[in-house]
């Protein structure tokens, strides 16, 4: 990986993920104005069905990852994680409303201060951004302390900024003391993001957006296959093969994306629905 684009990345770690957790955060309030057996059904057809049919795939396709009999190997798979943490974090949700919305972000960060390092440290991290979103959801005023800028969102843009900065320097992934810090970048983004919303030229970003899963699930297959097929057959370099990578997940994600309502691709990424259960009568 190039110099510059390392740094990119390393800048850009503290907020990546925790961005992606804050906003599925965001989704927790209103998605449980529905009865809990619609809420766990939708739960369990986008995004268990849709985890354990990739998480498959990804163990066959990667030996190392594999092998798929064992029962370890299904949590947390590859680059999945994010799958499997959002999906325990959607079913302890229900449970978490007992509670004033500021004590499960507090509480899960405790967890992660006192847990080892390893899938138990991670889980207790990104929970911390997961609920903090569900808690700006729940209190509008904060939310409208964001979307309004002014000294916060400068203050904030300061502070992630100088943080982004030490992340390209110290290693700062999963440091539960950094995630303040992590917090004023994703409430900078919403609010850069408020402002273009509705531009034409976000209209691929929007797209992209809408299908995330399927681009989230598919890629890395798509990458692997292809890397192992062009450093079978060609000579060219790795960075070279890597540009071609990047364009050929993207189309290719992008056609899956389009087609991703019709049968059936369509059960890569959603369970199929059964007579038996109807949403209608939950309506």
């Amino acid at each position: 990986m190039p110099d510059w684009l390392r740094t990119v990345n390393d800048f850009l770690l503290p907020y990546r993920m925790p961005t992606l957790m804050f906003l599925s955060g965001l989704l927790v309030p209103r998605s449980l104005e529905k009865p809990l057996t619609r809420y766990y059904w939708g739960k369990y057809q986008l995004v268990l069905w849709p985890y354990l049919i990739w998480s498959g795939i990804h163990m066959v396709q990667h030996i190392p990852a594999g092998p798929i009999t064992n029962p370890q190997n299904w949590i947390a798979t590859g680059y999945l994680w994010f799958l499997f943490f959002i999906g325990v974090y959607y079913s302890i949700a229900p449970f978490m409303r007992y509670f004033p919305a500021w004590c499960p972000p507090t509480f899960f960060a405790i967890m992660a201060l006192a847990l080892p390092e390893g899938h138990p440290e991670r889980f207790a991290y990104f929970a911390i951004f997961f609920f903090s979103g569900a808690l700006v959801a729940t209190h509008a005023k904060l939310l409208d302390a964001i979307l309004r800028g002014g000294w916060v969102i400068g203050g904030a843009g300061l502070v992630a900024v100088a943080f982004g900065t030490l992340a390209t320097r110290v290693d700062t992934q999963y440091e539960t003391w950094g995630a303040p810090f992590s917090i004023c970048g994703i409430a900078v983004a919403i609010y850069l993001a408020s402002r273009v919303n509705g531009r034409s030229w976000t209209i691929p970003f929007r797209f992209i957006g809408r299908s995330s899963l399927v681009f989230y699930v598919a890629h890395f297959p798509i990458i692997y296959g292809a890397w192992t097929l062009f450093t079978l057959w060609s000579d060219a370099r790795p960075d070279t093969i890597s540009i071609a990578l990047f364009f050929l997940a993207l189309s290719a994600c992008t056609g899956l994306a389009y087609f991703q309502n019709i049968p059936p691709i369509k059960w890569l990424f959603r369970a199929p629905s059964f007579p038996s259960i109807s949403t209608k009568k939950w309506k």
